[in-house]
């Protein structure tokens, strides 16, 4: 996207910041003439009560998000009270006044907060690499009748790489299901004028659905009641306004990660030719891969071609036995985190307890069910996938680790010396991290962190590589990818991430980062090319930060 676009964009959301700020007066101008009309000397009228809390509701929920966090908090408790209220819980007169003054004073936050400078911006901004994939994003129907919170969540979303449809009444929602499916719907609890639920809309959708819903609520409520109906809307995720969007992303990354998980694979060796064929069966037809060995004598060649996450094994096999066979695949490195069970007739626990012992994990008995063996090996193929990834995957980020990114780069080095490619490799680092932490906390500073770590996923290709290098630096190969387009590509990145705002204890704070570049076509064939953009790193630190630089 040119800086033109960009311009665009963030133009549009201060305007969109600055038409909410006009729109204030008049909201709280109609919540003082509502409150003013309550009277605790008779029971209170509902037809006053309803619109009060529907006003205070919204208020709540989208204040915060455009900047005005405490507006937002005084709000939610004014909700609050006005909902015990409606329950019948009858107030004193005091307490009305009281009641009507805290509401005059909501006023007085206006001006106590700046929503350009306070705002959660994302600057939406493409490199053409990211652009051909766009036909490939995933749709979100977004419900939602607050129609500056649905903007601005609409733009935010749509920068992290999801294509969105913003729909205002349930019923029109609901028609654009029954049309396409989307990938997600982000559903407020509670729309104005409509007599139900967010969460009872969605119940009703589910029950006509062949495939459940990916459904995420977003409200202002955060009590029992409001998560149980989400519970049983069939909701992955529930966020409290005002959103924090990093937050609401990860949760939609794991979800499509989970959805779009490749199949485990299992490697099943057993002489008996006919069982270990009705448990291939069985196992591809509860979407798994499965290859199958009679002679033990293959396993090692099958293990380096397949690549099994679990491994059965029978106990009593040709010319050796099942247990040799797991402590020989436990011989290579490798192989440790793949997962071993037995499968086998033999009853003796002893013998059974021996084998565990000997590099396997767990013993299976045979006869099985087919819905036993299914749950069975479903279990022990998710655990050893968790393990590979926790070797492979930085913890906090789901990115690569150190070692893992270290290995990438020189994979893709030797890739691009056969190929005659390029491959640009970077180094980023976020500015002043350390400050971050010293005055939000580290529980801040990890947000920030798995913020950037999102952005880079969504916004680079699958064929690219991601890492958290350390702390707060990462490092990404970009193969097929000359100096140019990286720069490109990286700087729209670096001016995208400066302007995502966080949330902390009531302030609002942006990071910047700096980035290191080095391309393969520019250096020796032997050349270390973290290190040369770890230089290049540094000479974008001490020109100023918040800059790109190439190697020299």
């Amino acid at each position: 996207m040119s800086s033109d676009a960009q311009q665009h964009a963030l133009e549009q959301l201060q305007n969109l910041r600055r038409e909410y700020a006009a729109k204030l007066p008049s909201v709280l101008t109609k919540l003082e003439h509502s409150s003013e009309q309550l009277n605790a000397e008779q029971p209170l009228p509902l037809e006053l009560l309803q619109p009060l809390y529907q006003e205070l509701h919204k208020l709540a929920g989208s204040a915060g998000s455009f900047g005005f966090a405490e507006l937002s908090v005084q709000s939610r408790e004014k909700e609050q009270l006005v909902k015990k209220w409606l329950g019948g819980e009858a107030p004193t007169t005091a307490e009305v006044a009281e009641f009507v003054a805290a509401v005059q004073q909501l006023r007085v936050l206006i001006d106590a907060s700046a929503p350009d400078d306070a705002a959660n911006v994302l600057v939406a901004g493409h490199s053409q690499a990211v652009q051909l994939a766009d036909a490939d994003r995933h749709l979100i129907y977004l419900l939602e009748d607050d129609l500056d919170l649905a903007a601005e969540l609409q733009l935010a979303l749509t920068n992290f790489g999801y294509r969105v449809e913003h729909y205002v009444t349930l019923d029109a929602a609901e028609a654009a299901v029954g049309k396409v499916r989307p990938d997600f719907l982000l559903v407020d609890v509670m729309f104005s004028g409509d007599s139900r639920t967010g969460p009872e809309s969605i119940a009703a959708l589910q029950e006509r659905a062949i495939d459940p819903l990916s459904v995420v609520f977003i409200t202002a409520r955060d009590d029992f009641d409001a998560y149980l109906a989400a519970v049983r809307a069939g909701a992955v995720g529930y966020f409290v306004k005002p959103l924090d969007i990093p937050q609401l992303v990860n949760c939609l990354e794991s979800q499509l990660k989970l959805a779009q998980s490749s199949p485990y694979r299992i490697l099943i060796v057993d002489d008996d030719v006919l069982l270990a064929r009705h448990y291939k069966v069985v196992l591809e037809h509860a979407g798994m891969r499965v290859e199958l060995i009679s002679d033990p004598r293959e396993v090692l060649e099958v293990m380096r071609d397949f690549h099994p996450e679990l491994v059965l094994l029978d106990l009593h096999l040709p010319e050796c036995r099942g247990y040799e066979v797991a402590q020989l695949i436990r011989l290579n490195p490798d192989w440790l985190r793949v997962a071993i069970a037995y499968l086998s007739s033999e009853s003796d626990e002893q013998v059974q307890a021996n084998a565990v012992g000997y590099g396997g994990e767990d013993f299976l008995t045979k006869p099985i069910s087919d819905l036993r063996l299914v749950s069975a090996v479903c279990v022990r193929a998710a655990r050893s996938r968790q393990l590979s990834e926790a070797i492979d995957r930085d913890s906090l980020t789901g990115l690569l680790t150190h070692a893992r990114i270290k290995e990438r780069v020189n994979i893709e080095q030797q890739r691009a010396r056969r190929l005659g490619k390029p491959v640009c490799v970077a180094m980023i680092d976020l500015d002043h991290f350390k400050n971050v932490n010293d005055t939000y906390g580290h529980a801040i500073g990890d947000r920030v962190i798995r913020a950037l770590a999102q952005l880079l996923r969504q916004r680079l290709r699958q064929t690219d590589s991601i890492g958290r290098y350390g702390g707060e630096e990462f490092v990404v190969a970009l193969p097929e990818c000359d100096t140019a387009a990286a720069k490109l590509i990286l700087n729209d990145l670096r001016e995208s991430f400066a302007a995502v705002t966080f949330n902390a204890s009531g302030t609002t704070f942006n990071v910047s980062l700096s980035c290191g570049l080095v391309s393969s076509d520019r250096c020796a064939g032997g050349s270390n090319l973290l290190e040369i953009a770890d230089q290049a790193l540094y000479r974008a630190k001490a020109e100023g930060r918040n800059r790109v630089c190439e190697a020299n």
